[in-house]
């Protein structure tokens, strides 16, 4: 690695940690509750996820066709502009506002930011340097989240609404260090309006056409069903549905989260450490087969037990996101990255946004095995779907 690669690699780690510090991230709720309802909650839940999920197709085409890196800056401006209009809002409305422009800042950074420093840093292709970066990078984001987990909680004691200040700052320095990382392809020449909007809705639909070709869709079932299931458990509601058929009380299932979270940081640094010897087939095998057995278990009434399960879950989660990772980037043509990358992000989120509601009522109803015993066999089809076209070597490199 270079001195200016190394140079790149320091500043997108400490990129990772301010776009992790999530101040609110075990409080949000409880602020929520001092000025809306619970019904309001789950509207407003709904809503912000289905505008970060409208918003994360045309994000990338907009990074590849006007720049990743001026997307990338003004999606953490406005997630962070986002926060800080909720920490100001005493009421549904501003809430409101203040979600949906931060999840629209969101998708205008997902992908953007990851293809901007994968182009940057020209990393060869048969190394696993990207790989062990993103490895780093999740582990610093961990510990960077659990300090600010923490340390949100003390701050919502004092004042519930200093929590969402630093998170919506912590944001907005997160733009501020990758300012001066630019996007250096040639510059695409403007065109008038009618074109314009003619290529960028083409830039969309090739974007969705580069997983019909044989080196990226048969990632697809395994970005739908198991990083959906991710997406689902760390970012939805499945988690805190978890715990609680797992009988954890409200102190003991944070116990459980923190704990998880530090024991994935040792398994990621031993991924790092190990990086050029792990087989993307058997890695992706064996995180998604974990992910059916986890939901399997579920179904029983085991108690603490479901520790492990969670943890599997939390593990599997971020061990997984650096062959996707590297899988999308080395695969996509140089032109669609972004657009790429934030279709995948699309995918992974879209279970979520269809289940939620149904996870919701299952739950209700007390018939939450249905979606877990359903969810573990469409995972178990798209494993077998992906290593048995593996095996048949559809002419896909196999980086590492």
């Amino acid at each position: 690695m270079t001195n200016e690669q190394g140079s790149l690699a320091k500043k997108y780690l400490v990129y990772k940690v301010f776009t992790n510090l999530w101040f609110v991230g075990a409080v949000w709720l409880y602020f929520y509750r001092l000025f809306i309802t619970d019904q309001q909650v789950g509207v407003l839940d709904g809503m912000a996820f289905a505008i970060g999920l409208l918003a994360e197709i045309p994000s990338g085409a907009l990074a590849d066709r006007f720049g990743r890196d001026k997307l990338a800056r003004l999606g953490q401006v406005l997630a962070g502009t986002g926060i800080l209009i909720q920490a100001a809002g005493s009421s549904f409305i501003p809430i409101f506002v203040g979600q949906a422009v931060m999840m629209i800042g969101v998708s205008f950074a997902s992908g953007a930011d990851e293809a901007l420093f994968f182009d940057k840093l020209r990393f060869k292709k048969e190394s696993v340097h990207w790989r062990k970066l993103v490895t780093r990078g999740l582990q610093f984001a961990l510990v960077g989240t659990l300090i600010a987990t923490i340390g949100g909680g003390l701050l919502h004691q004092l004042n519930p609404r200093l929590p969402w200040v630093l998170n919506g700052i912590s944001f907005i320095i997160a733009a501020a260090v990758i300012w001066s990382v630019k996007d250096e392809r040639p510059k695409i020449a403007r065109q008038k309006f009618k074109a314009e909007v003619r290529a960028y809705f083409s830039d969309i639909k090739v974007g969705f056409s580069q997983f019909t070709k044989p080196k990226l869709w048969i990632y697809v079932p395994i970005i739908l069903t198991v990083q959906g299931l991710f997406y689902t458990v760390g970012y939805g509601l499945l988690r805190l549905v978890l715990l609680s058929r797992f009988h954890f009380s409200a102190l003991v299932g944070s116990i459980v989260i923190a704990s998880s979270s530090l024991i994935t940081v040792g398994v990621l640094g031993l991924m790092h450490k190990h990086a050029s010897s792990l087989s993307e087939k058997r890695v992706i095998s064996v995180i998604a087969l974990s992910a059916a057995l986890s939901l399997l278990f579920s179904v029983a009434d085991i108690g603490y037990l479901g520790y492990v399960i969670i943890l599997a879950l939390y593990i599997g989660e971020h061990a997984l996101s650096p062959f996707i990772s590297e899988t999308l980037n080395y695969h996509a043509s140089e032109e669609q990255r972004a657009t790429v990358l934030s279709v995948a992000s699309f995918m992974k989120t879209l279970p979520y946004v269809l289940l939620a509601p149904l996870i919701g009522s299952l739950n209700t109803h007390g018939h939450l095995e249905y979606f877990l015993l359903a969810w573990a066999i469409l995972i178990t089809v798209s494993v077998l779907f992906y290593v048995s076209l593996k095996k048949r070597d559809v002419k896909i490199p196999v980086v590492g």
